[in-house]
C-alpha cells in the first residue's frame, strides 16, 4: 500500500446530477422524491470527491450546496455521517443550525433533514462498513417527517451500548457518541495530548507545541478526528504508525512530497507506510482522520 496525494485543484466539481451515478444504489434510490423533484435537487448540489472504497463504501467528499437547497425528505443512514463546516450555514432537523467550523458526528440511524437559505460548504465523510464504529454501509432510508430527530434502527441487545443487530448500539450512540454540533470556535488551541485525540507529536513529527482541536473519539479504540495547525515554515515528516490516517487541508497552503496543495486537498497514509515530508507554506489547518489500530 501507497501515500495517496489527492490535490483538490485536480479534482473537478461535479453537479450532483452526475454525482448520482456514483451513489451507493440504497442511497440514490431514497430521496424521496420523483425524479423531477430529485433532479431539482441534486442541481443545487456540487460535489469535489477526494475519497471513494467501493468495497466498504466509505467516502470523503468536498461539498457546496448553493441557496435554496432543501432534502426532500427526512431519513436515516445505516452508517456514520461526519461533517466539518468550511462554510455558509445549513439547518439540520437533528443537529441545529451548523456554521463554518461546525462538525458533527452522528451514528447510524438518526433521522435527520437538511435545508439552507444561504448556501454551505463542508467535508463530509460516510464512514462505510467500519465495524468499530458501529457503521455499516452508506443507505438512505426515507422517514416520516414526524420521526425527526428520533433514532430510528437502535436494536435492544440486552446490553445498553452493545452493539446488535447492523452493527447498531442499542442506546443509539456508539463508541463516539452522538455528536450533534461541535463548535470548534468555541475551543482553545491547545498542544496535541495523545490522550485525548490519539495523535502524539511524534507520530505525526510534529514540532513541540504543535496544537490542535479534539472533534471526537472512538473510546474503545482510540481512533479519533481532530483538527490540527502547522504554523508557517513548519517541515515534517510524520513517521510509520500501525494507524490510518486520512489529511484534509482544511486552509492554507502545504507542499506535501513536493505538490502543492491548497484547502480541501487530501493525503490518505495506510497504517505503517512512511509519510511524505510536508511543509506549510502558510499556516495550515488540518481536519484529520485517525483509524483503529491495525498492529
Amino acid at each position: 500500500m501507497t501515500v495517496t496525494i489527492v490535490d483538490a485543484e485536480d479534482v473537478p466539481w461535479v453537479n450532483g446530477e452526475q454525482v448520482y451515478d456514483s451513489m451507493e444504489p440504497a442511497f440514490r434510490d431514497n430521496f424521496g422524491g420523483d425524479p423531477d423533484q430529485v433532479r431539482e435537487l441534486l442541481s443545487r448540489y456540487w460535489m469535489r470527491s477526494l475519497w471513494l472504497d467501493r468495497d466498504s463504501t466509505r467516502r470523503i467528499d468536498h461539498i457546496r450546496a448553493v441557496a435554496g437547497y432543501r432534502d426532500l425528505s427526512e431519513a436515516y443512514h445505516d452508517s456514520v455521517e461526519e461533517a466539518y463546516f468550511l462554510g455558509g450555514a445549513a439547518e439540520l432537523s437533528a443537529e441545529g443550525r451548523l456554521i463554518a467550523g461546525d462538525y458533527f458526528w452522528r451514528p447510524p440511524g438518526w433521522v435527520h433533514k437538511a435545508w439552507s437559505d444561504e448556501g454551505f460548504e463542508n467535508i463530509l465523510c460516510m464512514e462505510g462498513a467500519v465495524a468499530s464504529e458501529g457503521s455499516d454501509r452508506v443507505t438512505r432510508v426515507v422517514c416520516p417527517d414526524h420521526q425527526a430527530g428520533e433514532q430510528a434502527i437502535a436494536r435492544d441487545t440486552g446490553d445498553k451500548g452493545a452493539a446488535g443487530e447492523n452493527g447498531v448500539h442499542a442506546d443509539g450512540v456508539g463508541p463516539r457518541g452522538y455528536l450533534r454540533r461541535v463548535e470548534s470556535r468555541h475551543l482553545p488551541w491547545a498542544p496535541i495530548d495523545a490522550h485525548w485525540s490519539g495523535l502524539d507529536p511524534g507520530v505525526l513529527g510534529l514540532p513541540a507545541g504543535t496544537v490542535g482541536k479534539p472533534l471526537s473519539r472512538n473510546v474503545a479504540t482510540g481512533a479519533c478526528s481532530a483538527l490540527v495547525r502547522l504554523p508557517a515554515g513548519y517541515a515534517g515528516t510524520p513517521q510509520p504508525v500501525g494507524r490510518e490516517r486520512f489529511l484534509v487541508t482544511t486552509s492554507g497552503t502545504a507542499t506535501v512530497a513536493g505538490r502543492s496543495l491548497t484547502a480541501c486537498s487530501l493525503v490518505h497514509v495506510p497504517a505503517g507506510v512512511p509519510a511524505p515530508t510536508f511543509a506549510a507554506d502558510t499556516d495550515v489547518e488540518l481536519f484529520v482522520k485517525v483509524g483503529e489500530a491495525t498492529t
